[in-house]
């Protein structure tokens, strides 16, 4: 599973302040833990374990998703105990329940494929730092190349930036899947699926890239059937609540202590530069996003021209 991860063209890895802890499928897969965190569901301390280890002799812990149960529990929203739907994924390195986030997608993805430095396919090459992104001249354009460069931030303006190279990125490694499948077809190699039988039982998970980060599936299989499922999409690790710990999700943190640009009253408050923020990670959430106002004062208030002119 760790050879498989680090053959893909975008490189697994888990990123903190700014260093590569791991690119191992595995290791990542077993720090997974679910913590219930602030959310409207009962906790599982309690209930059955689907898996004790996994097929490797590696001991799975109660908090990992193959081992745990979602049931609902609807209350009051307070926001010094229960307030939200999401629970609180984590990724324990075996000290700290990280609250990890998925960058929005690209932000992630080229600072792990950076500095693992394995993917190299002409088109695009990671070196260690960055990533070099040539792409061939077309009929309305000259042969380009582009670099992107690990950001000295983490914030709204790299998440958005990092973006717009990744479709530079995606179009690169697209022109050669494409000359690759070319090749297979013109030897004769036009087999597309392998055959596949449900086992009686079985333990799986499964690892993709979603376009706003890291989606991974975890299913318990009992003759024949699911017995435990549980998938974690980027959203469920971005907008997880605070957990046990006080460590807040990367939503709660990103948009603490941000400073508001706005100036409309309290009336017409939109929200705007929350919004901005929110949507950098994940497109569609701003409309998943609620303003409470509260009856709160200015505590400081300052003026910051965005403009400047140089001659």
């Amino acid at each position: 599973m760790a050879h498989w991860g680090r053959k893909m063209f975008v490189t697994p890895g888990i990123v903190v302040d700014g260093k590569l802890v791991t690119t191992d499928l595995m290791r990542i897969h077993l720090g997974m833990r679910i913590l219930l965190g602030s959310s409207y569901y009962e906790d599982w301390q309690d209930k059955e374990i689907f898996v004790t280890q996994d097929s490797l002799g590696n001991p799975i812990d109660r908090r990992h998703p193959w081992n745990q149960h979602t049931v609902p529990r609807p209350q009051k929203r307070d926001f010094n105990a229960k307030y939200s739907w999401v629970m609180s994924p984590r990724w324990y390195d075996g000290k700290d329940h990280l609250a990890l986030d998925s960058g929005g997608g690209p932000l992630a993805r080229l600072w792990s494929t950076a500095l693992a430095g394995l993917v190299d396919i002409g088109y695009v090459k990671a070196t260690g730092q960055s990533v070099i992104i040539n792409l061939p001249k077309t009929i309305s354009q000259p042969e380009t190349t582009l670099e992107w460069r690990i950001p000295r931030w983490c914030n709204t303006l790299e998440r958005n930036r990092a973006r717009s190279y990744f479709q530079a990125y995606a179009a690169g490694c697209a022109l050669y899947f494409v000359e690759r499948a070319l090749k297979e077809v013109r030897a004769g190699q036009q087999k597309t699926w392998e055959p596949f039988k449900v086992p009686d039982d079985a333990i799986s998970c499964g690892f993709t890239e979603a376009v706003r980060g890291g989606l991974s599936h975890h299913m318990v299989i009992r003759d024949g059937k699911i017995a435990n499922y549980h998938p974690y999409p980027p959203t469920a690790w971005n907008a997880s609540s605070r957990d046990l710990h006080g460590t807040p999700g990367p939503f709660e943190d990103t948009i603490q202590g941000s400073p508001i640009f706005e100036e409309n009253g309290r009336e017409q408050f939109k929200g705007i530069d929350i919004m901005r923020t929110v949507r950098s990670f994940d497109p569609c959430m701003p409309c998943g996003v609620h303003i409470y106002l509260g009856k709160g004062k200015i505590l400081e208030k300052r003026h910051s021209p965005t403009l400047l002119n140089v001659t």
